[in-house]
Parts: structure tokens; sequence; C-alpha cells
């Protein structure tokens, strides 16, 4: 006569909620989750108890560079054209020497 040897695994606070949220993201039920990964099906069901999905797992919080987009917009151009009527026109530095001869035709003839 041969019996099953059981081999109890004892797992941390932290693997137990890392098991239930992969529970919670993989669709299956907690009876095949349990039996892909080799877990009783009644620790499962326990676990997700002790873990409700109010409790998020804690997260370390990361710097992410933002670009300064209002400190490019008030940026001054470097030259700026006075036509009549008031109208003008600021060039920035590199601008296309052919759209600034079209717009300033342009704004001539307004």
């Amino acid at each position: 006569m041969q019996t099953k040897s059981t081999c109890r695994q004892y797992r941390t606070r932290a693997e137990k909620a890392k098991l239930v949220a992969a529970y919670k993201h993989s669709g299956l039920s907690q009876r095949d989750f349990a039996l892909q990964r080799g877990i009783a099906p009644s620790n499962i069901q326990r676990w997700v108890g002790q873990f409700p999905a109010s409790a998020k797992p804690v997260h370390r919080a990361a710097l992410v560079e933002v670009p300064n987009v209002l400190a490019a917009q008030t940026r001054p151009g470097a030259y700026r054209l006075h036509f009549p009527h008031g109208l003008q026109l600021e060039l920035a530095r590199g601008f296309d020497l052919e759209e600034v001869r079209a717009l300033a035709q342009m704004l001539h003839s307004l």
C-alpha cells in the first residue's frame, strides 16, 4: 500500500498577496488557478479573504521627468518685424528665409 506524502510549503504574507493578485488577473476560477500553481484551492479561497480588493500592494514612487512646456512658450523670438496697421511678425532663431519672405509679403498686402 502506497501513501501520498504531502510537503507543506509555508508562504510569506507578500507571497500570498502576489498569488492573490495573479489569481485576480488570471481570469481563472480559484480551483483552476490553484491546480495550475500546485496550491490547495482552499488556500486560495482563504487568501482572497485575507487580501480584499481595496488592499493594494505598496509600490515605490518613481520620479518622472516632465518637460516645462510653459517656459518654452514664453521665450521671446529673435526678431520682430513691424508692418503697417500695427501688424507684427515675431521670428525665432533658425527660421526659414523663404517662409518669412512669403509671410512678410502676405502681411504687407493686408
